[in-house]
């Protein structure tokens, strides 16, 4: 009886040492995979066990799915891959039974594959067990969310019954607390996920109402200034206004300049120092005008971007956001448009839309009122024209009449004094006609080429033949003054392309006009030598010169000069000019007072 009981503390201390060190493996439990195993071994150590079968009808999250239970089989060394699938499907019967289901459908197998299992129809009730097999329910919580199935190799005794009880509690407790982990973990991280849900629903909130205010800012911005670009054809006032309703709201600096034949023309600048800008620091609106290359130096369309790029960006130190947008309409690029800014990164893709609309609406204001512009003066020219046709014509018709009436009298004197007399008067009524002639010409001239481009037919001639055709027509003029008219080409001088009765209005007019203010006995040369690829032709005499401030004036159309006795209409030179440019050519003047003047003028050489 001694040695009995001592037996039986012996296995009593061995059933505590074994659910101390399986109490604190289910204390470190690291899921089922790796801890269920551990687990049966260390509980086949006190009691030995063939198999073990655990179902557990939870899912990942902790919520019961008792139909669609995880599984995971064990088995001893040595025990057959048949024996583990006979017990699994032992176990799913008992399982199905313990949770009040029909169907089990394992989820998945944490471990050894078992042969021929999937799914379970489980009868009710279940099958008989065999004696082998001990299913000890898991419980937590007062309900039943598995089973574990374990078939001992030898009789279990009373003591062995409460060894693998208290096994199966321990094992019922610690997946309960592991799935409660787990679930609160899967509750955190939908709180999370409903918070950061929440807050990009804020922030997309936040963004959409800031891009709503900023496009209605823009388009409040964009009437204000489409209404002030309408209001007015001064464009020029218009532009300052528009100026100073960019700064400082969407710039710190805003400059407009405007291109035209002689250059730029800066229209409007507005700088304002930024805001934020540190005391005694360098000043924004000093250094924008010192070293900014867009404002300090003037624009010119070679610097400008191509025409397929209207919006420039550049980054200079202290000018962290700079815009360049051409002013075009219709092809042409009238100016441009700069914007400046110390902040960095001020200027996003909407802005940029928003910038090329106002250039696109500043180049139509500016558009329309250079076309007016050009309206009225077609006006002016047409009542100037009226003015000088009713007012010079008056003149050459009143010598017509009285040379008419004087050679009517002069019919009666007999002899030599009649027919003199008579020779004098019609020279008059002719020198009276060809005034008219030329008046009347250059006003049909000037008409043909004020509204549309000079219709040539231009062909390969060469210059001596065009020097010979004009000198027959110049020549008595000069002969009558006992000029000299000379001309020179130099060899090798190749034929223009040019429209030959053009040309020789040109030479006839400025040869003309040498003739005319050259003295008697003076001296006009006509020259013409290759240049660059283009044929430059001079006409020089030596008369009194040109006055210094008369020859920017030169080559408007009806100015003449006020110290000059010879009065003519102030229209040949205006239309030298336009024919020679027609031609695609240049004309200009060099003079010296009391020395002479020559007129140059250039044609394109012809293809060889």
């Amino acid at each position: 009886m001694v040695e009995e009981g001592s037996r039986e503390r012996e296995q009593a201390w061995r059933h505590l040492d074994s659910l101390y060190e399986i109490g604190k493996r289910l204390a470190a439990f690291e899921g089922e995979a790796r801890t269920f195993p551990e687990v049966m071994a260390l509980a086949s150590q006190a009691h030995a066990l063939r198999t073990a079968v655990l179902f557990v009808g939870l899912d990942s999250g902790g919520d019961a799915v008792p139909e669609r239970p995880a599984v995971k089989v064990w088995r001893a060394e040595g025990v057959p891959a048949a024996r583990l699938t006979a017990a699994t499907e032992q176990a799913a019967s008992t399982y199905a039974w313990r949770v009040g289901t029909a169907v089990v459908e394992p989820q998945h197998e944490w471990g050894e594959s078992l042969e021929g299992v999937g799914s379970w129809a489980v009868p009710a009730p279940p099958m008989r067990a065999e004696p082998a097999f001990l299913t000890l329910p898991l419980v937590a919580k007062g309900r039943t969310f598995g089973t574990l199935q374990v078939e001992p190799s030898g009789v279990l005794d009373d003591e062995g019954l409460a060894f693998l009880d208290a096994v199966a509690q321990q094992l019922a407790l610690a997946l309960d607390r592991h799935y409660a982990l787990r679930r609160e973990v899967r509750l955190r991280e939908r709180a999370e996920l409903f918070e950061r849900v929440q807050r990009a629903l804020l922030q997309r909130e936040r963004l959409a109402h800031q891009a709503a205010e900023d496009a209605h800012r823009r388009q409040a911005f964009m009437a204000e200034a489409s209404v002030l670009l309408a209001s007015s054809l001064d464009y020029r006032t218009s532009l300052s206004q528009l100026a100073r309703l960019l700064v400082p709201v969407w710039a710190d600096c805003c400059v407009m300049d405007l291109l035209g034949p002689s250059g730029a023309e800066r229209i409007a600048m507005t700088a304002l120092e930024p805001a934020g800008q540190r005391p005694g620091g360098v000043s924004f609106v000093a250094q924008v005008l010192a070293s900014h290359p867009w404002v300090a130096l003037p624009a010119h369309s070679e610097h400008l971007p191509e025409g397929h790029t209207p919006v420039e960006r550049a980054e200079w130190s202290g000018f962290p956001s700079n815009l360049r947008l051409l002013i075009r309409v219709r092809g042409r690029t009238l100016g441009v448009l700069s914007l400046i800014s110390s902040r960095p990164e001020r200027y996003g893709p909407a802005d940029l839309s928003l910038f090329e609309t106002l250039a696109q609406r500043i180049a139509t204001a500016v558009d329309s009122a250079l076309l007016f512009q050009q309206a009225q003066e077609a006006v002016r020219w047409r009542e100037e024209l009226l003015a000088v046709v009713s007012h010079d014509i008056k003149t050459p018709l009143l010598v017509v009449r009285m040379n008419a009436e004087m050679l009517l009298h002069a019919a009666r004197p007999p002899g030599e004094e009649r027919r003199r007399q008579g020779r004098r008067h019609l020279e008059t009524i002719l020198q009276a006609a060809d005034q008219m002639r030329d008046l009347i010409g250059g006003i049909l001239d000037r008409a043909r080429l004020q509204g549309m481009p000079m219709a040539l037919a231009p062909e390969p001639w060469p210059v001596d033949a065009l020097f010979q055709q004009a000198a027959q027509v110049l020549r008595p003029l000069a002969l009558e003054k006992s000029q000299n008219l000379v001309m020179e080409v130099c060899p090798g001088v190749p034929r223009v392309r040019a429209d030959r009765e053009r040309v020789l209005q040109v030479l006839s007019n400025l040869v003309g006009n040498a003739i005319k203010f050259t003295p008697a006995s003076g001296t006009v040369t006509l020259r013409a030598r290759q240049v660059d690829g283009m044929v430059r032709i001079s006409v020089k005499d030596n008369g009194p010169g040109i006055a210094p401030e008369d020859v920017p004036h030169l080559f408007e159309r009806f100015w003449r000069a006020s110290g000059v006795s010879e009065r003519g209409t102030g229209l040949g030179l205006s239309i030298v000019k336009s024919i020679v440019e027609a031609h695609g050519g240049s004309l200009w003047v060099e003079t010296w007072p009391g020395v002479g003047s020559t007129f140059f003028f250039t044609l394109p050489a012809a293809e060889p």
